[in-house]
């Protein structure tokens, strides 16, 4: 059950999506982008100089010590295989889209981590649609998303992305025909504690371009 519904007005202007980078994500999480990363963290030879590693790239947080009920958690992978939302993205122009978002999501006390698994390094594969908290943070107040804080990121097959405890989501939207994503959580098993949602109605447009061929194919 939804800890809310919020009711907007019938006509809203779409919010535009731009591309994904560490720097403009940073307040609701972190991107592991080597085309980013490789220039602007400190990196060292590795495997006998037959790689570069870069350390700490993404958080990864677990605050379920201050979870309600207390529950011990575990750190999980998961399998998402997401597809394409084909009643939910409208096409506008020769590679302008639509997508209807109508839902979004918050891991209270883990971060979450998708890392799209088989998808060319520069396609556009997925949208990232996120949202700031109004008031207070969970358990001590509602935290519900302040919807004027709405953004929306065009992520490439190359990179992954961790949202923070507590930042509302939207879920995974491909743009691909399929995506097989591995999610790194920490869950306990009490669902309000693993994830809330809100509803949003109508539905906010999120306008964004798709560089490549495959979402054009997606949605004939």
């Amino acid at each position: 059950m939804p800890l809310a519904t919020f009711e907007l007005p019938s006509s809203l202007e779409p919010v535009e999506a731009t591309p994904l980078t560490p720097e403009a994500f940073r307040q609701f999480g972190g991107v592991i982008s080597s085309d980013h990363q490789l220039h602007t963290m400190k990196s060292i030879p590795a495997n006998y100089g037959t790689a570069t590693k870069i350390s700490k790239v993404s958080p990864i947080i677990n605050n379920f010590q201050n979870a309600p009920s207390q529950k011990p958690c575990t750190a999980n992978f998961n399998l998402f295989r997401s597809t394409y939302p084909i009643k939910l993205i409208k096409r506008t122009g020769l590679r302008e889209f639509v997508y209807l978002s109508g839902v979004l999501e918050r891991h209270p006390f883990s971060t979450q981590t998708f890392l799209p698994m088989g998808v060319l390094a520069d396609e556009v594969a997925y949208l990232v649609i996120v949202a700031e908290n109004s008031s207070g943070e969970y358990p001590s107040g509602d935290g519900l998303p302040d919807l004027k804080t709405l953004r929306a990121f065009v992520a490439k097959g190359n990179q992954a992305v961790t949202y923070n405890p507590g930042t509302w989501h939207a879920p995974m939207v491909s743009l691909k025909e399929v995506i097989d994503f591995a999610v790194l959580i920490h869950e306990n098993g009490v669902a309000d504690e693993d994830c809330q949602e809100v509803h949003i109605n109508p539905r906010v447009p999120i306008a964004f371009m798709s560089a490549t061929s495959s979402t054009v194919r997606a949605i004939l």
